[in-house]
């Protein structure tokens, strides 16, 4: 699994060089090097020893970060398609609650992987306002919650 890189690491206000990049972000100097070859880092100058802003570094790091991606009331996030997704054929089932919450899980449309979210009590009559909701017999009264 690739490791999830801190830009926040690195002070706006001085420059680094590659092997205190290296150090900070336990990565390999030639790792830094390959992403300065590739233009990803600009230095400071040409000459040596390598020198990379820390706005620089910074900058470099933010583009690295996934987006986020909201998920609509009717949507769940499929971890196979990596984007939000409806339910196959507009239906949902309550697994599991406490007081507050509940875990529904429902199809993907595009793949049938099975994809689970949390909603609140209060939000449960929008999402049955939009698709079929079903529920173990010991979960039925949460259905007609409001």
């Amino acid at each position: 699994m690739a490791r999830k890189l801190k830009g926040h690491a690195f002070s706006i206000h001085r420059a680094y060089t590659v092997s205190e990049i290296a150090d900070k972000l336990q990565v390999h100097r030639q790792t830094v090097l390959r992403w300065i070859r590739a233009g990803d880092l600009q230095p400071v100058d040409g000459s040596r020893p390598i020198l990379i802003e820390g706005t620089t570094l910074k900058a470099y790091f933010a583009t690295r970060q996934p987006k986020k991606q909201k998920c609509g009331v009717d949507e769940w996030f499929c971890m196979k398609c990596r984007t939000p997704r409806k339910a196959a054929f507009g239906e949902a089932e309550i697994v599991t609650a406490n007081r507050v919450t509940c875990n529904v899980q429902a199809l993907c449309e595009e793949c049938a992987t099975l994809m689970f979210r949390r909603f609140s009590h209060t939000d449960l009559p929008l999402l049955a306002a939009s698709m079929t909701i079903t529920a173990p017999h010991r979960l039925e009264h949460l259905k007609l919650c409001r």
